[in-house]
């Protein structure tokens, strides 16, 4: 018996809550949207000043009907639509009205309705600028007594046309309701044929873009370009900067172009720590090497064969050769060596070391004037 009490009180309190709930929205549906302040003639509002009855009658009779939230150049780039109706439009831009005009030359239906001209908007200086009718050689005015459709100016431009109505809200909900005015603009949009779009742009409705295609437009931009580069530049330099891209390379050593720095080095070298028999070994090492450069072959002046083979065809004395190895064999042996054996070493191999230059030299003249 409790819980049979307890689901109907569940059940009553959710039914009220679902009623609050149901009268709530019923409430908030039914409060126009509202445009006090500006009274604009948009297809946002429902109110009297609004046009919103328009719009969704125009849908239930033409093919497609929209509303246009970007500046009119966008319309180069729509084929759909074949008329565009601007209630009372703010200011237009000198491009938006020379795409306008192209526009309509190549088929398009203007419909304006208006209590004056179309402003483009030019400088304070510039006065050789007209307004968007008077380009036309329309002519506007205000608010007309009785039905402003009667009123209405039609302007041919090239394949299409401008109709002109002298009220901002001739197609205001408001007016529909006590007039025909909305079976006229179906007429008039009908026999045009196609869709139609509804300018909300310069109604102050312009659509709201995310910051991607913002940066995108601007990028397709030249100052959008250099601001690119310039941050790729930046980019290189922060990742860039102070790093290494590839293994290091060893510094190669500053080659000496004088030879006898090198000779002064190692000569010095010696001297500190009195090398007299490394200088010794150092010098025949060194003749060897200079001597088989010429013969064309390794030599070794310390070999007898060797001494016997070279005094001939180089025109050298044997005996020098055998006093060199003489003395190579003392520098080498476990007597100390003087300064004055060292120098007496290196003045023998200077002597040979000559002896062959020369003797190589008088055997190529000879070779070559025989």
């Amino acid at each position: 018996m409790k819980s049979v009490r307890t689901n109907w009180w569940t059940a009553g309190v959710a039914s009220a809550i679902c009623l609050v709930l149901i009268v709530v929205i019923a409430m908030l549906s039914s409060t126009p949207s509202t445009d006090i302040m500006l009274k604009r003639p948009s297809t946002f509002f429902t109110d009297s000043n609004g046009a919103r009855a328009i719009y969704l009658v125009l849908q239930r009779v033409l093919p497609s009907v929209e509303q246009l939230r970007l500046p009119l150049t966008v319309l180069k780039d729509r084929s759909r639509p074949r008329t565009l109706i601007a209630l009372s439009p703010g200011p237009i831009g000198r491009g938006e009205a020379d795409a306008l005009d192209a526009w309509i030359s190549s088929g398009g239906q203007l419909i304006l309705a208006a209590n004056m001209d179309w402003s483009v908007q030019k400088r304070e200086t510039d006065r050789t600028v007209k307004d968007f009718l008077a380009r036309h050689d329309i002519r506007s005015r205000g608010p007309v007594t009785g039905e402003a459709i009667n009123a209405a100016v039609t302007k041919t431009i090239g394949r299409g046309r401008i109709i002109y109505v002298p009220d901002s809200y001739a197609f205001s909900n408001l007016t529909l309701r006590h007039s025909d005015n909305a079976f006229w603009l179906t007429e008039r949009c009908t026999e045009w044929g196609g869709g139609a779009v509804f300018d909300e742009y310069h109604l102050g409705f312009g659509e709201q873009r995310g910051l991607i295609p913002l940066l995108g437009m601007f990028a397709a931009t030249p100052w959008g370009l250099v601001c690119m580069q310039l941050a790729l530049a930046g980019v290189v330099y922060i990742f860039g900067c102070k790093r290494r891209f590839g293994r290091p390379i060893e510094e190669l050593p500053i080659e000496r172009t004088n030879p006898i720095e090198t000779v002064q080095a190692v000569a010095g070298l010696f001297k500190t720590v009195q090398a007299r028999s490394l200088s010794a070994r150092s010098i025949h090492q060194h003749l060897n090497s200079f001597i088989s450069s010429i013969v064309g072959y390794r030599v070794d002046l310390m070999d007898e064969q060797t001494r016997s083979r070279l005094s001939g065809p180089m025109r050298i004395a044997k005996a020098d050769l055998d006093s060199y190895a003489k003395a190579s064999n003392e520098a080498n042996s476990p007597r100390q060596m003087s300064d004055d054996d060292l120098i007496r070493f290196g003045r023998n191999a200077t002597a040979i070391a000559r002896s062959f230059s020369h003797g190589t030299a008088r055997s190529k003249r000879s070779a070559a004037a025989g």
